[in-house]
């Protein structure tokens, strides 16, 4: 009688066969000792945390998604307003006084435009605000290019009472302010392009690090 279990020939040029072993599941762990990210916010998430969620809040800190969403939402709403306060005008532009030079502040478009855009300062401001806090900076910075706007703006409007040789020297300390202006500006566009601290900072922890 056959055995029941044969031998096997060997075969060749066959790779041998490991044991095959399980590889141990370990959590993840933040890389660096960093803590690990929350997913961006969105779109129409952005608009309800600073219009309802943080309409007038300076304090805490605000991320980029929340801080760009926001300013995306801002100038899609600032060419509505100004597409409707264009069509109007044009469509009132018989009835215009142009004598008058309040008369284009009249029109219902602009009406509408100047007061959203007055409801929607604060909510900007604190969103800006919080958003240099994310990076680490004093919310006081939104207020920098103030410091050379109004020189700019008083000297323009009293530079036709000079006359002579010091009206060079006016141009050239206008000039000076705009260079400075424009500098400030683009000093806190970098800040607010920033990446957000992950760790917590004395303006509270990090809203898009989680602990």
């Amino acid at each position: 009688m056959e055995p029941n279990n044969p031998i096997q020939p060997p075969v060749f040029n066959q790779p041998a066969q490991q044991p095959q072993y399980q590889q141990p599941q370990y959590p993840q762990q933040p890389y660096y000792g960093l803590p690990q990210m929350k997913p961006q916010m969105g779109f129409v998430e952005a608009i309800k945390t600073v219009l309802i969620e943080k309409y007038c809040c300076f304090k805490g800190r605000a991320r980029r998604s929340e801080y760009w969403n926001w300013q995306l939402a801002y100038f899609l709403l600032s060419v509505v307003l100004s597409v409707f306060n264009t069509f109007m005008m044009f469509s009132r532009i018989e009835t215009l006084d142009l004598d008058d030079p309040f008369s284009l502040y009249k029109s219902p478009g602009y009406i509408v435009m100047a007061i959203v855009m007055l409801a929607l300062i604060l909510p900007n401001l604190g969103v800006t605000v919080r958003r240099l806090h994310d990076t680490g900076h004093s919310g006081l910075w939104v207020l920098s290019p103030l410091v050379f706007y109004f020189p700019m703006l008083w000297i323009s409007l009293s530079i036709k009472s000079h006359s002579g040789s010091s009206m060079g020297g006016w141009i050239a300390i206008m000039a000076l302010c705009l260079i400075a202006l424009l500098a400030i500006c683009i000093i806190l566009i970098v800040w607010l392009c920033r990446d957000s601290d992950p760790r917590e900072n004395q303006y509270g922890p990090s809203p898009k690090y989680s602990a």
